[in-house]
């Protein structure tokens, strides 16, 4: 499993489009390559009307629960379930 982290913001179709300037999104990936596993979380989050800005080129390798911090460990089982999951930490202004 994979944690890799974009920066996105919302294209004109999602209903947060003008309200929400972007996001970083946290997606957890199930994956045995990190290319499939980069490429399976553009797909996701374009799937969710967002277009991604770009990745962050760090990226972290999930071996088991305790890898993950305490903000992403309830998202373990939904991984290991869906084969993925995502947060979007979303900001309104510049500032955030």
């Amino acid at each position: 499993m994979y944690k890799i982290v974009a920066h996105a913001k919302p294209n004109k179709n999602n209903e947060n489009f003008e309200k929400i300037l972007g996001a970083f999104v946290v997606c957890l990936i199930d994956f045995k390559e990190i290319d499939g596993a980069f490429a399976l979380a553009r797909f996701y989050i374009e799937y969710e009307d967002w277009e991604v800005i770009e990745f962050d080129e760090e990226y972290f390798i999930i071996n088991s629960i305790d890898d993950l911090t305490d903000e992403y460990k309830g998202y373990y089982e939904e991984v290991n379930e869906f084969g993925y999951s995502m947060v979007f930490n979303t900001y309104d202004n510049i500032d955030e």
